[in-house]
């Protein structure tokens, strides 16, 4: 598995498709903050990892709603 993995996401603010880096080796179960690179507004990712080792979106939701 690689350091980083990208997960794919559209913004819950602006609607732009986009994709999202994170480090899986963080655990199984991580939630983060980024911004979104187009509208700059503050989206929060929830992501799983399998036991497989593939990166899996659970949710990209307004972080402040």
């Amino acid at each position: 598995m690689s350091l980083e993995d990208d997960v794919a996401y559209t913004c819950p603010y602006c609607g732009e498709s986009n994709y999202v880096g994170f480090d899986a080796s963080g655990g199984s179960h991580q939630r983060f903050v980024e911004d979104c690179p187009v509208c700059c507004s503050p989206i929060a990712f929830d992501v799983r990892v399998d036991e497989d080792g593939i990166p899996m979106l659970q949710s990209a939701t307004r972080e402040n709603p």
